[in-house]
């Protein structure tokens, strides 16, 4: 991170950070385009669950959220900025447009100036007319095994206006693929890899592909942590030892990507405090130390 990280109540130095959760949804709505109720997050029905839930983060000494909804994805900052007001956590609000099911038309009918000027304006003067601003570019989001024509349009959009802001890069990398294609773009668009990571690495059962993500000297997150059905947390813990045993320990970011009710604890789901209150006893149990712990969250 920067020495600095834009909140949705304002900046604060790097140093008040303490633990993160990296990559997460408090506020969505993706019932639109996938046509279900379960995609809603930040309702009347969800919304004292989510509270209830993010002071239980608190209490294990979480104190930052990332929160990677933007723009198409039912985006509310200022139902963020009051959630951050009510439970005292620091909130990073994304901004830029997920994969190209969920674009808005804008997208499509705008130029890449024109798109990266908007996005710039969110992150260096706030989100519409709330003033509230984004702190991270993310999730910025390519198909399954596919980057379409639109959706490279829309990192080149980001890498442009990157370059004005300095803002992070969080992509997403659908069931953890074509993290080395989206490499690819931003290398030619000159970022520098220490501002990226490249979102559901734990998905990615290609440790290779991972390995040549971080010796470009990017992040990548192992950040669906807790969904067993697309793969068992015997697996993802093995692939992190794998990491932390080839030297690649402070480039690792850890979250949950909580993204349906279904997934809060209320409604019989793992919820955002799985990886904090059982996933790190997990991998301390197998020899992880509490330094190398404190560098992950």
């Amino acid at each position: 991170m920067d020495k600095k990280v834009n909140t949705v109540t304002g900046m604060i130095s790097n140093d008040k950070v303490k633990g993160v959760m990296a990559h997460e949804h408090l506020a969505m709505d993706l019932s639109p385009i996938r046509g279900e109720t379960t995609s809603i997050l930040g309702n009347p029905e969800t919304l004292p669950a989510i509270i209830e839930e993010l002071k239980t983060l608190k209490g294990l000494g979480v104190n930052t959220i990332v929160e990677l909804t933007n723009i198409g994805m039912g985006r509310n900052p200022q139902l963020l900025k009051k959630l951050a007001e009510e439970t005292q956590l620091y909130i990073v609000a994304g901004t830029g447009y997920y994969k190209e099911e969920y674009y808005p038309s804008e997208v499509t009918k705008l130029s890449m100036e024109q798109l990266a000027e908007k996005l710039t304006k969110e992150i260096l003067s706030g989100i519409d007319d709330t003033g509230i601003e984004a702190g991270v570019y993310g999730e910025i989001g390519s198909s399954c095994n596919l980057i379409t024509p639109l959706e490279e349009k829309v990192f080149h959009v980001v890498a442009r206006s990157h370059k004005v802001t300095g803002a992070p890069i969080s992509t997403h990398c659908e069931l953890g693929t074509m993290g080395l294609k989206q490499r690819e773009i931003f290398d030619k668009e000159g970022i520098s890899p220490e501002k990226i990571s490249f979102g559901h690495q734990d998905l990615n059962e290609d440790i290779h592909e991972q390995v040549e993500l971080l010796k470009w000297g990017a992040f990548i997150q192992l950040d669906t942590i807790g969904k067993i059905r697309y793969r068992s947390n015997e697996m993802r813990i093995q692939n992190l030892l794998e990491l932390i045993d080839k030297g690649f320990e402070d480039q690792i970011m850890l979250s949950c990507d909580i993204t349906r009710k279904t997934y809060l604890k209320k409604f019989g789901g793992h919820g955002y405090a799985y990886l904090y209150g059982s996933f790190l006893d997990q991998i301390k149990r197998q020899g992880v130390s509490d330094e190398i712990i404190d560098r992950k969250s």
